[in-house]
């Protein structure tokens, strides 16, 4: 009887563990003109923020990942994974950085980007923000 309940058991769990939420890695690069950047350190964040059936963003529910000197980044709070969906997605700038990204006029612009299940890999140019 022990070992009928402790399978029943087992098998709730592994179903109650399917039909989590699906959630999307993510990580990229900040280019313009497909080259790449350089940036000084922890001077930028990309963020995403989630948008709601209207279109509308929710900031309350927004993700910051630091950009590297490289232009790469990484998102890594809440386990690196988001729930999937669209986003927008918006360059946060520092000191002497934010007033050189405003030459880029439109590319410092919040994209809309869908996120997908596993792992996604941005490029974010500069020049072409919604390519």
């Amino acid at each position: 009887m022990r070992r009928a309940l402790l399978v029943v058991a087992l098998v709730g769990l592994a179903a109650g563990g399917c039909g989590g939420p699906k959630l999307a890695k993510v990580k990229g690069r900040l280019v313009t003109n497909d080259q790449p950047m350089e940036f000084p350190p922890t001077a930028a964040a990309v963020v995403f923020t989630p948008l709601n059936d209207g279109g509308t963003p929710d900031p309350s529910k927004s993700f910051t990942a630091v950009v590297n000197e490289d232009g790469s980044f990484e998102v890594l709070a809440s386990g690196g994974q988001l729930p999937v969906g669209k986003y927008q997605i918006s360059i946060q700038a520092m000191g002497k950085l934010k007033e050189q990204l405003k030459k880029f006029g439109e590319g410092v612009s919040p994209v809309r980007r869908d996120l997908q299940p596993g792992p996604n890999e941005l490029v974010i140019d500069f020049a072409k923000p919604e390519g």
